[in-house]
């Protein structure tokens, strides 16, 4: 059983159609990247999943139930299970500014009234490689890549099966952004569910078990990370191969040249 799926997911903001029929699914333990460029709705996607929009048809099935059409009610409760959990872009401003990092992992677990807070914060501080000596330290006083280590922490302190990352890494530089890429890569060999949204092929490519291309809010092709990286079938696909610096080769840049011509092509054809 899928942990999640989504079925034939349609969104609309006023006349401008934004997914269409999207159909994708996560097994348990399983990490998924949705690639795609900037306005093809991979963001409009993961705000789907978190019911803050409202598809105009379609389905969203998180551990068995559908979460399109849920009561405020149902949804607290639904959230209250842990199930998914979410890691936002920017964590200075998903973080709150007056919590320290011990405050502002340890708070889902306060909500829940859970016990053994400190023993479980400092457990997660340590699984995400952070110093105990940051626990007292505010988000202004963080490097970019320790905040967002926090923002991945506060995501796990619930051991939640399933973690929405959109665009983890784009606000990082090289050296973070390596550091938490190898963080996901542990959590998906631990077993934690990784949705992984981002416009960047060569990030999601090593950490993702499979890739779904998001092209003009249509999946245009879903296969293994490795298919999809050495065997693009779409031209939209190719194009992103021949363009992440660290997948491009002299060969793969040729490539995306002619696919780009493709693509011009293809948006240029009738309809």
């Amino acid at each position: 059983m899928s942990l999640l799926e989504i079925g034939d997911l349609d969104v609309r903001y006023g006349r401008r159609h934004v997914l269409r029929s999207v159909s994708l699914s996560i097994a348990p333990g399983e990490a998924v990247g949705v690639i795609g460029e900037t306005g093809s709705g991979k963001s409009t996607l993961a705000r789907s999943v978190l019911g803050l929009v409202r598809p105009s048809a379609g389905r969203i099935v998180i551990d068995g139930t559908d979460i399109v059409g849920l009561s405020a009610r149902q949804w607290r409760e639904l959230r209250r299970r842990g199930v998914v959990q979410y890691v936002f872009q920017d964590p200075l401003r998903s973080l709150d500014p007056d919590l320290t990092v011990f405050e502002s992992v340890a708070e889902p677990l306060r909500i829940r009234g859970a016990s053994e807070i400190n023993d479980k914060v400092h457990h997660t501080l340590a699984r995400v490689r952070l110093e105990p000596a940051l626990s007292d330290r505010l988000p202004a006083e963080l490097s970019g890549g320790q905040r967002q280590r926090v923002a991945v922490a506060r995501a796990l302190i619930t051991a939640p099966r399933l973690v929405l990352l959109d665009e983890p890494v784009s606000a990082l530089d090289s050296a973070n952004r390596v550091q938490i890429l190898e963080l996901l890569k542990e959590l998906r060999d631990s077993g934690t569910a990784l949705l992984f949204i981002s416009h960047d092929l060569g990030s999601v490519a090593g950490v993702a078990d499979r890739i779904a291309v998001l092209y003009q809010g249509e999946i245009v092709e879903d296969r293994p990370a490795a298919e999809v990286v050495n065997e693009p079938a779409h031209a939209y696909t190719r194009l992103l191969v021949g363009s992440a610096p660290t997948l491009r080769s002299a060969a793969a840049g040729r490539a995306a040249r002619a696919a780009l011509r493709d693509l011009v092509n293809l948006e240029g054809a009738p309809a």
